[in-house]
């Protein structure tokens, strides 16, 4: 019998169990990918020119310390996100406008300040201490922004960041979720920002997945077992039982799983979760976050002063950044497909997806059709709803007024089985950051769990 299962070998169950390990508990980590990671993948360029990362690809070195130390101690190079030069903004098919980066766009004034407005009282609101407000939870973001005296042009854009951060509609998502997103990720601005001020400032050169591989390694590779899918975990008085759908059965006294929470239903979990954690946990969604990587022999857009960035209200893709590391000769362009137009691209066949992105990379950037924009060296899509052990992304979202209503309950321990997840994070919610945070928060419940049940046999 090992003290401690971890359902999940993404980087909360990894976590989780390196730190057991480190408080001197026995640990074995079951995973139904072949691969660690989780939402983190990179995967090798055919070129040889560096990695794709198809998952989470973002950090900052002074915010978000634990995956910081761990590029120090696995000694991952990193880049800065290129901010230098000119941004698009793709308003309607017809319409487009070119901006400095970092600034809003040259809307109209009455447009600009409404929207300003908005924002910096979201900003403010998600700066504000305390929980979130059971009054915010049952109304969307959309009507909560409309509330506040939106325009159209403000109802838009935040509809437009609601796709780019969560992958859903504004009207998807309650006010207090959000609000409260941006409240453990240091505040709205941080989330949006490029810079050394937010979360989308540094990547790795070898992919994000290799902070995944170097925990695993620390964790050990005879206590991670891969491809073994969970086909039931029976919560008994004293254990928990994990059995695998390739026959074996891993006994712990406590059980840590590591998967969003939208896919609870799925592991069978006997006795049943209580009523009000299955009622949560079977309506949180994940949302439509995709990923079109498009690679080129050179960063052509910067001829013409453009930087990479844009964002379109038209679609398919909603945001685009330009990924390049130039030491390693790759240049790329990750195009993010989100919200609804995600759906709509995810039902596509591979090569009617890559035409689209195309074809409005090459719009965006007034590219003919004789440009180099249409003549990649490699394009990958990464639908993160194909994957049938992700299901979406990036954090399960509740429903309406559940955020509230649940809260004594949402990621709290059922008998011996504790729950660890990016979703559950208290700082970096939805990042790699976060995804670390709830897996050691979660292993010190169970270190603390396991003393006080020794506590209670003396």
């Amino acid at each position: 019998m090992f003290d401690v299962v971890v359902v999940g070998a993404g980087l909360s169950g990894l976590q989780a169990a390196h730190s057991a390990q480190q408080a001197g508990l026995s640990v074995v980590v079951v995973e139904a990918r072949d691969r660690v990671g989780g939402k983190t993948w990179s995967v090798p360029l055919a070129s040889g020119r560096g990695y794709a990362d198809l998952g989470a690809a973002w950090v900052n070195d002074t915010t978000q310390p634990r995956i910081w130390s761990y590029a120090q101690q696995f000694g991952l190079e990193v880049v800065k996100q290129r901010l230098e030069g000119q941004a698009v903004m793709e308003e309607t098919p017809d319409e487009r406008l070119v901006y400095p980066f970092g600034i809003t766009p040259e809307f109209s004034a009455e447009d600009k300040k409404n929207l300003e407005g908005i924002r910096d009282h979201i900003q403010a609101a998600s700066l504000t201490p305390g929980p979130p407000r059971e009054v915010d939870d049952k109304v969307s973001l959309d009507q909560y922004v409309r509330n506040l005296g939106a325009r159209p042009k403000t109802v838009s854009m935040i509809n437009l960041w609601s796709q780019v951060m969560h992958g859903v509609q504004s009207s998807e998502q309650s006010a207090a979720w959000f609000i409260d997103y941006c409240r453990r990720n240091d505040g709205l601005f941080s989330i949006r920002a490029d810079d050394s001020t937010g979360g989308n400032y540094l990547r790795f050169q070898t992919g994000a997945q290799s902070v995944a591989k170097g925990i695993a390694e620390l964790v050990g590779s005879s206590n991670v077992h891969l491809a073994s899918p969970v086909a039931s975990v029976e919560n008994h008085r004293s254990h928990v039982s994990v059995i695998t759908t390739t026959g074996r059965t891993f006994v712990g006294r406590k059980c840590i799983v590591s998967i969003p929470s939208t896919m609870y239903q799925e592991l069978n979990i006997s006795p049943p979760l209580p009523a009000a954690v299955q009622e949560v946990a079977n309506n949180t969604i994940l949302g439509d976050y995709n990923k079109a990587i498009v690679c080129y022999d050179r960063p052509w857009w910067r001829d013409a002063g453009y930087n990479g960035y844009f964002l379109s209200y038209t679609g398919p893709i909603t945001l685009a950044r330009d990924t390049s590391v130039d030491e390693k000769r790759h240049y790329s362009l990750t195009c993010f497909v989100n919200g609804h137009f995600g759906r709509e691209w995810g039902r596509l066949h591979p090569h009617e997806r890559r035409a689209q992105v195309l074809k409005q990379i090459a719009k965006i950037f007034k590219a003919d059709a004789d440009h180099e924009a249409y003549r990649p060296l490699e394009v990958f899509d990464q639908i993160w709803k194909h994957e049938q052990y992700s299901r979406g992304a990036l954090a399960p979202i509740t429903a309406l007024g559940h955020y509230t209503k649940f809260a004594d309950v949402y990621g709290k321990p059922v008998g011996n089985i504790h729950f660890v997840g990016t979703e559950y994070a208290t700082r970096w919610k939805g990042y790699m950051e976060g995804a670390l945070n709830s897996g050691d928060q979660g292993a010190q419940e169970v270190v603390a769990a396991l003393k006080q049940s020794r506590s209670a046999r003396l």
